[in-house]
């Protein structure tokens, strides 16, 4: 839970700081092909562990930092994922809620799953 609430503070502290283009690559390649990998059970514990790191610090982590965090542990431990960035139908772009990010390994998403809203796939950024 350590790590993840490091990565959380990483990944808040680069999206409000650095521009996107210098550490994007460290999330992965972009490329749309995100099947064939199997679901990966440790996955879903790195994803739980980032959810529980947010509870314990004094700040709010949106989806975008958790995916970062969740990414970042799949790497470290050479789970392929797909980080995913989502966008608003064009009626509700300029909302609060235009764009949503969320991790997927395999076919199953495993931190920032929305079915609520109809999002539209845009950048996905996988790593092997």
């Amino acid at each position: 839970m350590i790590e993840a609430m490091l990565l959380l503070i990483l990944a808040r502290l680069l999206i409000l700081f650095v521009p996107m283009r210098w550490w994007r690559k460290t999330l992965g390649r972009v490329d749309e092909n995100t099947s064939g990998s199997p679901p990966n059970p440790v996955a879903r514990q790195m994803a739980l562990a980032v959810i529980r790191a947010t509870r314990w610090l004094p700040i709010e982590f949106v989806c975008l930092p958790r995916a970062m965090a969740v990414q970042w542990m799949c790497r470290r431990r050479q789970v392929s994922s797909a980080l995913v960035i989502l966008i608003a139908p064009r009626a509700e772009r300029g909302q609060p809620h235009a764009f949503h990010a969320w991790v997927e390994v395999g076919d199953q998403v495993v931190i920032g799953k929305d079915e609520v809203r109809n999002y539209h796939r845009g950048l996905v950024l996988v790593q092997p």
